[in-house]
């Protein structure tokens, strides 16, 4: 070990406090109270060192609070290995005694610049100080959009809002997002709509032609925006006079930032799916709508907004919800952003479809006027609803409802729940555009678990709080070390099994990526919540050899990716199962069978039985597979039974387990 030495006493008491700090990491956490972090980059210290300082009392300074030096070049440098007459180790070139370092989170910021501070040698330390724009988007009427930046301009309280202006500082949006808005239609025309509307990259026409042809083959011709589900035409333009009620809500997730022209969304860059289920009436039944769910689950939006009831509970509707949840496009699923309703009732004893439907994909979107308080015609519902978002007060004042889009090129103010659900669809496609890797899942619970704490909101939901953008698009730390160690083993017909190490803190999830033999590039195959190091490839094919590989991810970055495994399913006959044994063949639940699983290539098992009364094998029923027990439950007291059972795959059969007999107790 290479011996240290420091000339000066001030250099021995230096030492024993670091040492005192880093032993009683109880007093070092103190940092986390010293103001936001918000502010700077956390962990980050620039210190300036007085001229003509020896390099050796430089690195043993950064030594001391465990730091590394980060060069110019954004690498990180052990300090033994920094000099300041290497001008590529600096952290500055033009100032070789400014250095640039990073300390572990156990000593924070504030440690850190205490520490560098009673050195005599050290002319100052700081932080890292974050730096924003700080300005206003350009659209002529931002200031009437209280429920995004709240001014006190309509009376209401200051900071009642979304916090969309903090947001946009660290994101706009992403014109790879699609966000299906399910409803009257939009004006697709719209000056501050026009260039955030989908069109169908499968159409040939580019939204501007028919040509009579259904190109990419979904059953819908000239689908170029989407599709009109009331009139079952290729036209969802916005026809419901004067409410133009989808119009207005498609300007709440999308309107065009930054522009110089109205209003702003949520996200200045997003794309609107348009999906028409009313008509000029605003009618519309639920058959549309299940139309309008099941295109945009087909098409590939991310989400979509819902500010709209039904009369009842339909089972069908809800099916269609459920398609889009466990669907297999991008093997993500999809949210669905529900209203919550306008009768100010409490949705947990008055069940309000379809944001009440028991579906974990669906975020039910209660509203809050501009003084942050419930409004008084929302519904609400302490487990039915999830979160709150700004709706308006329904007072008879317009300047306190919700501004946004009217068809041609107008705007006009609206209020309902029907605007505070696009309101968190819109947060929710921004936090998509900032990490595409995020799932429905893990969408839903970041908006949830960032909210803004709301007082009034305590009972009325389950965030017990409003939406906050900035909050949710923003992660203080990067995820921490990349996963390692990755590897893959195949386990059925159809699946294979990958599994990674965890070496990471901060992150929220980890992606799978996958490629086949002969494909040129790795592609998002799914995302795994944080605290799992294993995941199931379900959609394998046998026979081809896959190649997989992991990173971890959060809203502030990425992780580097593992190695690279590979699997390849056998396209023999599987392995014959072992073992087959019964457990409580006797109790209330029948016979109980369980077995060993011997094959990595199985598409289900067959499972056979005889009994006295019926001596010939038959066919008793199928297990999925990786499945090792089944219970039959259609048997009878006093009679004997014998099983086996083989695994099958499109190969053919494999050999018999063992056969077991079980004979049912008569009480």
């Amino acid at each position: 070990m290479k011996k240290l030495y420091f000339g000066s006493i001030f250099s021995f008491l230096l030492i024993l406090s670091s040492i005192f700090l880093l032993l009683n990491r109880s007093s070092i956490a103190v940092q986390e109270g010293y103001g936001s972090q918000d502010e700077y980059v956390p962990n980050e210290v620039l210190v300036k060192f007085k001229q003509d300082v020896d390099d050796y009392f430089i690195q043993n300074a950064v030594i001391l609070v465990d730091g590394k030096v980060i060069t110019y070049l954004k690498e990180e440098i052990d300090p033994l290995q920094w000099t300041s007459r290497n001008v590529a180790l600096r952290s500055f070139r033009l100032d070789p005694n400014l250095l640039h370092i990073k300390v572990p989170e156990f000593i924070g910021t504030e440690q850190a610049i205490y520490l560098l501070s009673l050195n005599p040698r050290v002319e100052y330390a700081e932080k890292n100080f974050r730096g924003t724009f700080d300005v206003d988007p350009n659209d002529d009427h931002f200031t009437k959009l209280w429920g995004m930046k709240n001014t006190g301009q309509t009376g209401g309280k200051v900071e009642a809002d979304i916090d969309a202006n903090d947001a946009w500082d660290i994101f706009t949006g992403s014109s790879d997002i699609v966000v299906a808005v399910i409803d009257t239609g939009v004006d697709y025309d719209h000056i501050d709509l026009d260039a955030n509307i989908w069109t169908n990259p499968g159409e040939t026409g580019g939204g501007k032609e028919n040509n009579g042809i259904d190109d990419d083959n979904n059953g819908y011709k000239d689908d170029f925006r989407g599709w009109d589900f009331a009139d079952f035409d290729n036209d969802p333009m916005d026809e419901w006079y004067p409410e133009y009620h989808g119009t207005h809500v498609a300007g709440i997730i999308g309107a065009i930032g930054n522009n110089d022209e109205g209003v702003v969304g949520v996200n200045w860059n997003v794309k609107i799916m348009v999906l028409k289920m009313a008509d000029e009436y605003g009618d519309f039944s639920v058959s549309n709508c299940i139309g309008a769910i099941d295109y945009s689950t087909a098409n590939g939006a991310h989400l979509s907004n819902n500010s709209w009831k039904i009369g009842g509970y339909s089972q069908a509707l809800y099916d269609s919800i459920e398609r889009a949840k466990n669907c297999v496009h991008g093997y993500w699923g999809k949210l669905f952003v529900a209203s919550a309703g306008n009768d100010n009732k409490n949705n947990d004893s008055n069940p309000h479809y379809p944001s009440g439907y028991d579906l974990d994909n669906i975020i039910a979107v209660l509203a809050t006027d501009h003084n942050d308080d419930k409004a008084g015609f929302s519904n609400y519902g302490k487990t039915t609803v999830d979160i709150g978002a700004p709706g308006g007060s329904g007072s008879g004042s317009e300047t306190k409802d919700i501004y946004s889009t009217r068809r041609g090129d107008g705007y006009q103010y609206k209020w309902g729940t029907s605007m505070a659900a696009p309101h968190v669809a819109g947060v929710a496609a921004l936090v998509l555009g900032k990490c595409p890797p995020i799932n429905w899942d893990q969408l839903k619970q970041r908006i949830i678990s960032k909210k803004d704490y709301i007082t009034s909101l305590r009972n009325k939901c389950v965030a017990k709080g409003r939406v906050n953008a900035k909050k949710s698009v923003y992660d203080a730390y990067q995820p921490g070390g990349a996963p390692s160690s990755c590897g893959a083993t195949p386990t059925a017909w159809n699946i294979i099994r990958i599994y990674w190490t965890d070496n990471s803190d901060h992150e929220i999830g980890f992606e799978v990526q996958r490629k086949k033999a002969g494909e040129a590039n790795f592609y998002y195959l799914r995302s795994v919540n944080s605290g799992y190091q294993s995941t199931l490839d379900e959609i394998a094919t046998a026979g081809i050899t896959h190649y997989y590989k992991v990173r971890a991810y959060n809203l502030a970055g990425l992780t580097s990716f593992t190695n690279t495994a590979s699997a390849t399913i056998p396209t023999g006959l599987p392995a014959a199962p072992s073992n087959l044994r019964a457990h409580n063949p006797s109790g209330p639940d029948g016979v109980i069978l369980r077995w060993s699983d011997n094959s990595n290539n199985e598409e289900y098992f067959v499972i056979e039985r005889k009994s006295f009364s019926d001596p010939m094998w038959q066919e008793l029923d199928m297990a999925g597979p990786n499945e090792t027990i089944y219970i039959d439950e259609n048997v009878q007291a006093g009679e004997t039974y014998w099983y086996r059972l083989r695994a099958y795959n499109p190969t053919g059969y494999s050999g018999y387990s063992n056969t077991i007999e079980v004979e049912i107790i008569i009480y």
